[in-house]
């Protein structure tokens, strides 16, 4: 039995000062507080000059700092050097602005350091549940559908891909690899499709030269007979035309593409239908707009973010995938450590999937928490 002495040698992450710490957080409430109502009365921006550059160089330090003077060094050397997109004057870019209520979410989700890749019975898990359900009838995608909360549009490309490539495969990519395809699978985009797309089809094996680059129009919308043309060639080549994405609303103009002529064109063809509506995919849900996306209802794969029109903290996205069998084959893997089922099986007899089967992260925080 350990007497006083032992127990105050304890090691702990607790504070030594629980008062201190508390004044300390309502410190930073009140001044990040004052930061937001303020906002419209300073630069929309400022570059760190040199002398705030150098401060960030140099060895470790070689012992703790007082958590005052750690806050005290954010007030005078990062918060006022800012990207200022939570500004009104920020009109660059596409890059959302967060609010108050986001904040505090955020202050929530860490304070439980929440987990939300595993343990599907957990409350945070129903939340990402439901706010995905949320956006897939929004944007008109089937209760069969699935989807996940990710970082942004580059995470929920590589996923809704992936789901693509093991799904036209024609064998189990899984277990045997890109090697053994025979055919060069290709993927289709317009030259203005976003760069993620790119980076996916190299992280996922196809190789750059497999993306075909669809020269556009004047009104810089994919070139529909172009892109017909190419999979006729590449065909005749003996390629395997596996994915055609779809942009609804490009980052350089946001041009929308014709995604109904491209989902006829994926259904004649066989192809995967992927739309990247990172920009615009949520004019589905405004009733004088919604006609700029038709067709994008009709995809097999929609990447949106919804830290930019939704305005919630960076970063978050979603992807929906129609198909959740394959989704699931694509991503479920349950190794010893990770056996699971316990969750709503002993009440219903069935196992709760936990998110982390539907992506790659298994490590996930609680994305929610950014719909404050």
């Amino acid at each position: 039995m350990k007497n006083k002495s032992d127990k105050s040698r304890e090691e702990t992450l607790d504070p030594e000062d629980w008062e201190a710490m508390r004044a300390l957080g309502h410190r930073m409430v009140d001044d990040m507080m004052d930061y937001m109502e303020t906002l419209r009365n300073r630069p929309v921006w400022q570059h760190a000059p040199p002398a705030i550059r150098d401060r960030f160089s140099g060895p470790p330090p070689t012992g703790p700092e007082l958590p005052q003077e750690v806050y005290n060094e954010y007030r005078r050397s990062i918060l006022p050097y800012q990207l200022g997109n939570s500004h009104p004057r920020y009109w660059g870019w596409v890059t959302g602005c967060g609010t108050i209520m986001g904040a505090y979410a955020e202050m929530l989700a860490a304070s439980t350091d929440s987990v939300s890749g595993a343990f599907s019975y957990m409350s945070n898990n129903y939340v990402e549940r439901q706010v995905v359900d949320w956006c897939r009838q929004l944007l008109g995608f089937p209760q069969s559908s699935t989807g996940l909360l990710t970082s942004g549009c580059s995470a929920s490309t590589l996923i809704g891909l992936a789901v693509a490539r093991n799904t036209m495969a024609g064998y189990d990519v899984r277990a045997k690899g890109m090697h053994v395809s025979g055919k060069q699978m290709t993927v289709y985009c317009s030259e203005e499709a976003h760069s993620s797309v790119q980076k996916a089809v190299e992280l996922l094996g196809f190789g750059n030269e497999a993306l075909r680059r669809v020269p556009v129009t004047e009104s810089l919308q994919i070139d529909v007979p172009a892109l017909r043309d190419m999979i006729t060639t590449d065909r005749a080549a003996g390629c395997n035309p596996v994915c055609i994405v779809g942009v609804a609303g490009t980052t350089n103009t946001a041009a929308i593409d014709d995604l109904n002529a491209l989902a006829d064109i994926c259904a004649e063809e066989r192809c995967w239908f992927h739309v990247d509506g990172a920009f615009g995919a949520w004019a589905a849900i405004a009733p004088k707009s919604r006609h700029l996306v038709s067709g994008m209802e009709r995809a097999d794969s929609l990447a949106f973010d919804l830290h930019k029109w939704m305005y919630l903290a960076y970063p978050v996205a979603c992807v929906l995938i129609r198909d959740g069998q394959a989704h699931r084959n694509t991503f479920s893997l349950t190794p010893t450590y990770l056996a699971h089922g316990e969750g709503d099986r002993g009440l219903t007899g069935v196992d709760v999937p936990w998110l982390a089967d539907y992506g790659f992260e298994l490590s996930r925080g609680f994305w929610p928490s950014r719909h404050g």
